[in-house]
């Protein structure tokens, strides 16, 4: 019986690996790159950012598209462990992941874009330095606006697995009580933003955000440290 409570526990960690590889690869993208970047209210001085930078910038784009990789195989292997739980739960689990992936994906050609629009003399030497800035700036708050779309792919994904925790006892009940709480900070921020752009002070954006991010955060870390053992542990003894 003991090989099977060993694999299931190596498959929840290797699924809290791949999570980790994606929140650590997104965090350095969004956490680190953004805000060397980026200039609130000023799309000049953000363009010159870009240029400065133009290596920083193409690396958050490369480590953004592979966070959603990472996350596209977490979910493969989430839909594994807990299939037999609630398969129909778990699919939504796993589908949330997989579109919000292919999103978060193809938004990163808004900053591809971006960066070669102001990087390329065939683009910077036929364009004024104010449409350069303007035409930057509107891709630059296209892949915000992507990213909040994810986001909400993002919630759905937090919701399910809280869920499936609760249903399963793989993990403590606590887990699944803060994933589901964090579930409810993305899409709050992102609608926010939507139906009243003038209005979401950036202390509300932080807050939404924190409140996601440790959501799944502290569950993260335990499916990575301590896998799924308990319930497999008991199938195994049935």
């Amino acid at each position: 019986m003991e090989p099977k409570v060993n694999t299931a526990v190596g498959s929840g960690r290797f699924a809290g690996l791949l999570w980790f590889l994606g929140a650590a690869t997104a965090g350095f993208s969004l956490v680190y790159v953004r805000p060397h970047i980026l200039v609130s209210g000023d799309a000049a001085a953000t363009v010159a950012n870009m240029i400065a930078f133009e290596p920083l910038f193409r690396a958050g784009i490369v480590s953004m598209i592979l966070s959603h990789l990472f996350l596209m195989f977490f979910g493969l292997a989430i839909f594994s462990i807990f299939q037999n739980v609630d398969k129909p739960l778990a699919t939504v689990c796993l589908l949330a992941l997989l579109v919000g992936g292919g999103i978060g994906i193809l938004n990163s050609t808004y900053n591809l874009g971006a960066i070669t629009l102001v990087t390329n003399p065939d683009y910077t030497q036929s364009l004024q330095p104010g449409q350069l800035n303007t035409i930057a700036s509107v891709l630059l708050r296209m892949n915000n606006f992507g990213i909040g779309l994810v986001e909400i792919f993002t919630s759905i994904f937090l919701f399910s697995l809280g869920l499936l925790v609760l249903r399963s006892k793989y993990m403590p009940a606590a887990m699944g009580f803060l994933l589901l709480a964090g579930s409810f900070g993305f899409p709050l921020n992102t609608f926010t933003k939507i139906l009243v752009p003038g209005f979401y002070p950036n202390i509300f954006t932080q807050l939404a955000m924190l409140g996601g991010a440790l959501g799944g955060a502290i569950p993260m870390f335990w499916l990575l440290i301590m896998g799924t053992k308990r319930l497999f542990g008991v199938e195994a003894q049935t």
